[in-house]
């Protein structure tokens, strides 16, 4: 007998891969179908929990504080877009703006809905897992099967995922599902035929990842490969803290990234090595020093921000326009989510959302600390943590974003009203064991 959950869950893999199936239609096609598309399953199954909710005869709040500053970040962000078109930003009005702005909002609204249907966690972290996959056999299928390629961005002689948001987030898929696989293989040691899958699963993701070509996410998944191969990624307890100076940092050591990745075996894995492309980040850094400017030395927005694409209003990138010879300045971006948000949503924006990824890491953290089954969400969260500083793969309505919305919709669920007895029931009994007396905890 099929039940709800088993809808709901059905609808969430299927989640993440018509995501991508609209994003393709949003560049090739028409934006606002698109993103309907794209958010479709999720409002579905939104229609599914309100009509359900209808027939019970009670209902109880079990989500916590943190789910409300969530909502207040996702509202200032679909707010910075009608910001933008009250500012008549360029190509864009408010058909387009409206279905945006549910695209940005909904998921998350339907990840909580999900966990609701699910009071036991254990199973999520593996329909993650297929739902993203699923995203990316597609995204195989529709370029080497149909030989289709991203329509939004594309670089020649780079592989290109027609079925996501842009170019430089393929690669950072391949990234999060090879941090889950690597984890995997703590729990199939014993199994030398599941464990020969996984490898294959990730030496499939590592080839992938070559033809892309994208050193950034490259060096920042084998940083975050290294920390979870040697078990220090729960011990570097600064992560969090240094990761927020990624931009300075790489600006102050591009040249020695460039010497690095002279050496013969980064050479051939990169292909592209030159000193100006490395030591600027293939231009990247040009961006960063606009952005970083407005910080220390205008800072006209900084405090409720200046609308989505809040560069354009304040002419921060008219050189890196110039530069690159694009007429269209407007369709630049910063290529930072961290710096996308403070410029459009300001500290308001910038301080909320680096609180929920402060609260989500260190939640994260002890389920990586215990053991659980979402400790496979750490590595994850240590990726996003450091490419949301250098990419725009968590901005606005893109597919770290949506990541990111689901790691969060664990974080604001209240446990269960047994376990939360069980385990005060467990402090209450630890505070009166007798002397020599030592409890036993087995699986």
């Amino acid at each position: 007998m099929i039940e709800k959950k088993d809808i709901v869950n059905a609808l969430f893999v299927a989640g993440f891969p018509l995501y991508g199936i609209g994003s393709y239609v949003s560049a090739s096609m028409s934006p606002s179908i698109g993103y309907l598309l794209s958010v479709s399953p999720f409002l579905v199954i939104l229609l599914f929990y309100v009509v359900d909710l209808l027939y019970r005869p009670s209902f109880s709040i079990k989500v916590n504080g943190w789910y409300l500053v969530m909502v207040v970040f996702l509202v200032s962000t679909a707010g910075s877009l009608f910001v933008a078109l009250g500012r008549h930003l360029p190509e864009t009005n408010a058909l387009l703006t409206v279905t945006r702005s549910i695209l940005v909002f909904i998921p998350f609204q339907a990840f909580v809905a999900v966990q609701l249907y699910n009071d036991q966690h254990s199973h999520l972290p593996r329909l993650t897992f297929i739902s993203l996959s699923l995203l990316l056999l597609i995204n195989l299928i529709g370029h080497f099967i149909f030989g289709l390629t991203n329509e939004l961005h594309t670089i020649e002689g780079r592989l290109s995922f027609p079925f996501l948001d842009g170019f430089y987030s393929g690669s950072c898929l391949l990234a999060v599902l090879s941090v889950m696989l690597l984890y995997f293989f703590r729990q199939v040691r014993q199994n030398p035929l599941v464990l020969a899958g996984w490898a294959g699963y990730l030496f499939l993701n590592m080839v992938l990842l070559f033809y892309i070509n994208s050193r950034l996410t490259t060096l920042i998944f084998l940083l975050v490969m290294a920390l979870l191969v040697t078990n220090s990624i729960g011990t570097f307890r600064s992560i969090f803290w240094v990761s927020l100076f990624t931009v300075p940092i790489l600006l102050s050591t591009g040249l020695l990234l460039y010497r690095i990745l002279s050496l013969p075996v980064f050479a051939s894995i990169f292909q592209r090595v030159d000193l100006i492309d490395v030591t600027t980040f293939n231009g990247r850094a040009f961006l960063w020093k606009d952005a970083l400017d407005w910080l220390l030395y205008d800072q006209r927005g900084i405090l409720f921000g200046n609308g989505f694409r809040g560069h354009y209003f304040l002419n921060l990138v008219s050189d890196v326009a110039e530069l690159w010879n694009v007429k269209e300045s407007h369709h630049l971006h910063l290529h930072s989510t961290s710096l996308e948000i403070l410029v459009s949503q300001g500290l308001f924006g910038y301080g909320i959302f680096m609180t929920l990824f402060f609260h989500l890491f260190s939640r994260y953290r002890k389920h990586f600390e215990t053991k659980t089954k979402q400790a496979v969400f750490f590595p994850v969260a240590v990726f996003l943590l450091i490419i949301f500083q250098v990419d725009t793969f968590l901005y606005m309505e893109s597919l770290g974003a949506l990541i990111f919305s689901w790691l969060l919709s664990f974080v604001v669920m209240r446990p269960p009203v047994e376990e939360s007895q069980s385990n005060e029931a467990n402090i209450n009994a630890d505070k009166y064991v007798p002397d020599g007396v030592h409890h036993y905890s087995g699986f």
